[in-house]
């Protein structure tokens, strides 16, 4: 056997290896860009599990935007907290946002902006199952108090931030 076939047989096994590897990796994560210019997180760029999909509150979680337009397109990849789960009661108020009497966030300050009278988004409700309830941590995020609820069909998975 010539000296080059026995390098390539030796070298096979750990090509292989390294190759289903990468391939794991780039199928399990992604890179997440939060869209917006003012962002609504400490962060700009996430690590995306998307094997991690089990959704606990108070963690940051990758979706799919639906009913977010025109700031966003449908299908958009957007990252923020999970404020609410199934279950839980929601309450928005013209000052304070509260999920199960705990304030999660203040006022309806884009209202004026998306053209609606802040009334349109004023209520009190239960979660309900299959859907979560997602906010930023600024006061003027475009988050759940605006367009609603996110289907659980829509979660992308865990996002961790790198920076």
């Amino acid at each position: 056997m010539n000296k080059h076939l026995k390098l390539i047989l030796k070298a096979l096994p750990l090509s292989v290896a390294m190759a289903g590897a990468a391939l794991y990796v780039t199928s399990r994560y992604e890179i997440g860009i939060d869209p917006q210019k003012n962002t609504c997180l400490n962060w700009r760029v996430f690590v995306v599990d998307r094997y991690d999909t089990k959704v606990d509150r108070d963690k940051i979680y990758a979706f799919r935007s639906t009913q977010m337009e025109p700031f966003f397109p449908n299908g958009t990849k957007i990252i923020k907290y999970v404020r609410g789960i199934p279950g839980d009661r929601v309450t928005v108020g013209k000052e304070v946002i509260s999920v199960n009497g705990t304030s999660r966030g203040e006022g309806l300050l884009l209202a004026a902006r998306l053209g609606k009278s802040e009334n349109r988004y004023i209520r009190d409700e239960i979660i309900p199952d299959n859907m979560f309830w997602f906010m930023g941590t600024s006061h003027d995020s475009f988050d759940s108090r605006y367009w609603g609820y996110v289907s659980s069909s829509d979660v992308v998975g865990r996002a961790y931030p790198i920076w």
